[in-house]
C-alpha cells in the first residue's frame, strides 16, 4: 500500500441498529465511493475483490458466501484495470486478490481463485474476527442509506471515468441551489481528482521542495488531511496567499465539515486571518 494509511480516508461509525441500508449485498468499488466503503467497514465487515476486467470466475463463489449470511457482511467487486489507482492504494499487484476492511482497516485474505468451500470458509472466519473486533451489524438491502440520488448521478459518472460530468452534475445542482452541502462538496472532490490524476504520488511526497498545493492534494487525497492542512497553514502564514487559502477551504469540503482534522484546521486559519 506504498506506506498509505487507509484508515485515515474517513473514520469509521460506530455501530447502530440498524446500520444501513444498501441497494445491493454486492457492489461495484470505484475511486468515488470508496470512503463509503471504508465508512462501511466500521459497521459490517466488507469484501473486497479486485478482479480483471475480464475474468469473474470467482464471483459467483464470493457472492454466494456473501449473500448466504443475510446481510452480515457485503461485497465490493472493484476492477482493478479500470480502477488502477484504488487497487494500487490497497497494494494489489495480481488479480484477482481478495481482502477485508474492518474499521477501515485492510485485512489480505487470498490471492487467486478458489474452491467454493474454502471461500465460505474464509468468509465466516471474517465474520468471526468481525465480531472480536465489535464489528457485529447487519445491512438491509433497500433504498441506500447516506447517498442521495445526486451523488449516484455523480458516483455513476466518475466510474465510467467522466469526470466533466461528474462536475457538471454538482455544477447544476449547486445552480439550483447554491447551498447544497452535497454539491459544494462534490464539486471540490472531483476537482481534487482532476488535480491529482497525472501526479507521482511517491515523488510528491518524497519532495519536500515540491508544490505546497501539489503536496496537500496528494496527502488529502490518500486520507492525510492533518499533514495536508498543515503546509498549506504554514504557507499561509507567511505568504497571505488568496490562493492557499481558496484551496484550503475546498479541502476542507473533501474532508467534511465535522471531520476532527477539519475544526483544528479552520481554527488555525480563522487565527490566521484575524
Amino acid at each position: 500500500m506504498a506506506g498509505y494509511d487507509l484508515s485515515k480516508l474517513i473514520k469509521p461509525a460506530e455501530p447502530e441498529t440498524p446500520v444501513a441500508s444498501v441497494n445491493d449485498l454486492v457492489m461495484v468499488g470505484v475511486q468515488g465511493n470508496i470512503k463509503t466503503v471504508v465508512q462501511l467497514s466500521g459497521q459490517v465487515p466488507v469484501v473486497l475483490e479486485f478482479h480483471a476486467t475480464d475474468a469473474n470466475s470467482l464471483r459467483a463463489k464470493l457472492e454466494t458466501a456473501v449473500r448466504s449470511h443475510n446481510g452480515k457482511v457485503v461485497l465490493v467487486r472493484i476492477d482493478a484495470q479500470k480502477e488502477a489507482e484504488v487497487a494500487a492504494a490497497f497494494g494489489v499487484t495480481k488479480v484477482p486478490t481478495v481482502m477485508a476492511l474492518l474499521k477501515g482497516q485492510p485485512v489480505p485474505l487470498f490471492e487467486g481463485d478458489i474452491d467454493e468451500a474454502t471461500v465460505k470458509t474464509y468468509v465466516e472466519k471474517l465474520l468471526e474476527a468481525a465480531a472480536k473486533n465489535g464489528i457485529s451489524g447487519s445491512v438491509s438491502v433497500g433504498e441506500p442509506s447516506g447517498v442521495s440520488a445526486l451523488q449516484e448521478r455523480a458516483y455513476a459518472a466518475i466510474e465510467a471515468g467522466d469526470l466533466a460530468l461528474a462536475k457538471t452534475i454538482y455544477a447544476d445542482a449547486l445552480a439550483d441551489n447554491p447551498r447544497n452541502a452535497e454539491a459544494i462538496a462534490g464539486i471540490a472532490q472531483v476537482e481534487l481528482m482532476e488535480r491529482v490524476a497525472d501526479i507521482d504520488f511517491d515523488a510528491v511526497l518524497g519532495d519536500p521542495n515540491a508544490s505546497p498545493l501539489t503536496r496537500a492534494d496528494a496527502l488529502v487525497a490518500i486520507g492525510e488531511f492533518e499533514r495536508g492542512f498543515a503546509i498549506l497553514l504554514a504557507d499561509f502564514a507567511v505568504s497571505k496567499s488568496e490562493e492557499i487559502k481558496t484551496r484550503l477551504l475546498a479541502l476542507f469540503e473533501v474532508a467534511g465539515a465535522t471531520t476532527p482534522e477539519v475544526i483544528a484546521a479552520r481554527k488555525q486559519l480563522t487565527m490566521l486571518l484575524y
